[in-house]
């Protein structure tokens, strides 16, 4: 869900990451479709004996697409911000995230209020007041909530996490452990002022921090491989904020689709350290590049091209005739929204700040 590193360190592996994220997190939500609408699927069947229950993993592998998304995440935001000044960085993140959630936010705003599309708040119709708290994701603090894109929930967590990021990139630069160390204890804070809350707001703003330290680990990961933070440093931080992940799961009230979010979160982190600098021909590959690129599309878009066919087609197609239609047709919408509308968009935000460069510099070589 993030923009790929540059080329100037690209990890091959987070690409292949990205993909096997998107993929972990489509898979839950079509398997708790099957499960919530009471069909059998077989792939559901195999994974739960399979990975599921010997790994001791959340049902329908919960958390593992999200877990990958936000330490990747953490890591790929903490490496770029070495590089951008502070406005540059919030814009870039900014355009990242808000202008297809926007987008994405009024498609499901229309499909509610034409009955084909159920909002994550559990609201049949909406109005454009909710639409705006909706898209800019203010209706998670209000009471009721008002949610039309479920999955936005994460990116609630990271636009703080790249506040806290642009706040501290002086000392990134500079005395990297600090801002990672520092981010444990206002988490520790933030949990408990909140373990208690009884309004939606406050209890929003414990999920923020339970999650936090994820991207934290993810920022370590990559301070650590960039030789800003001694490994004993780094490792000693991180299982803090492990640490932290675990209390805020045996305190309650954060994490609702599983048990297993540590364990989970443990194996992820494995993984991304081991994946990482991945560099063989599927990590290289056009198709994998090409997928990472579209993967926050993915995310953004699923919810409203598969749940709504799924509904529509199977019972007259089958369930697995229906889920191939659904799956066909998010590839489409997510190939339009790429090609048509992120893609151009980032192509104008930099060709602006080349522009915006050139404009600085032209002074003052002619001041010489």
């Amino acid at each position: 869900m993030t923009a790929p590193v540059g080329t100037r360190a690209r990890y091959y592996g987070l690409d292949l990451l990205r993909v096997l994220a998107s993929l972990l997190v489509v898979y839950t939500h079509i398997a708790g479709w099957y499960s919530t609408r009471g069909h059998e699927w077989w792939a559901s069947a195999w994974v739960d004996q399979d990975v599921i229950a010997p790994l001791h993993l959340n049902p329908n592998l919960s958390f593992l697409g999200v877990a990958t998304f936000l330490v990747v995440s953490g890591l790929v935001v903490t490496h770029v911000a070495d590089r951008e000044t502070t406005p540059q960085f919030l814009r870039r993140r900014l355009v990242r995230i808000f202008p297809l959630l926007l987008v994405v936010s009024l498609a499901g705003w229309i499909l509610i209020n034409i009955g084909v599309y159920r909002s994550e708040s559990k609201q049949t119709s909406m109005d454009v007041l909710d639409l705006l708290t909706g898209s800019t994701m203010v209706g998670f603090f209000t009471t009721p909530e008002v949610i039309i894109i479920g999955p936005a929930w994460t990116l609630l967590v990271q636009v703080f996490f790249y506040a806290y990021v642009a706040i501290t990139i002086p000392l990134l630069r500079r005395h990297a452990w600090i801002p990672p160390a520092l981010a444990a204890a206002l988490v520790i804070i933030v949990l408990g002022l909140t373990s208690n809350g009884a309004d939606i707001a406050t209890r929003r703003f414990g999920i923020i921090a339970a999650y936090f330290p994820v991207l934290i680990i993810g920022m370590l990961i990559s301070l650590v491989r960039a030789g800003k933070v001694p490994m004993s440093a780094g490792v000693s931080i991180g299982a803090v904020h492990f640490l932290l992940f675990v209390w805020a799961d045996r305190i309650g009230g954060h994490f609702h689709t599983g048990t297993e979010h540590p364990r989970t979160l443990a194996l992820v982190f494995c993984v991304v350290v081991l994946a990482m600098a991945a560099s063989d021909r599927v990590s290289r590959a056009k198709l994998t590049k090409a997928w990472s690129a579209r993967t926050y599309a993915i995310y953004l878009l699923h919810p409203l091209c598969l749940y709504p066919m799924l509904d529509w087609l199977s019972p007259e197609l089958g369930t697995d005739l229906a889920l191939v239609l659904a799956l066909l047709l998010l590839a489409a919408v997510t190939e339009v929204a790429h090609r048509f509308f992120e893609a151009p968009l980032n192509r104008w935000v930099r060709a602006r700040e080349k522009r915006a460069d050139a404009a600085q510099r032209t002074p003052a070589a002619s001041g010489r």
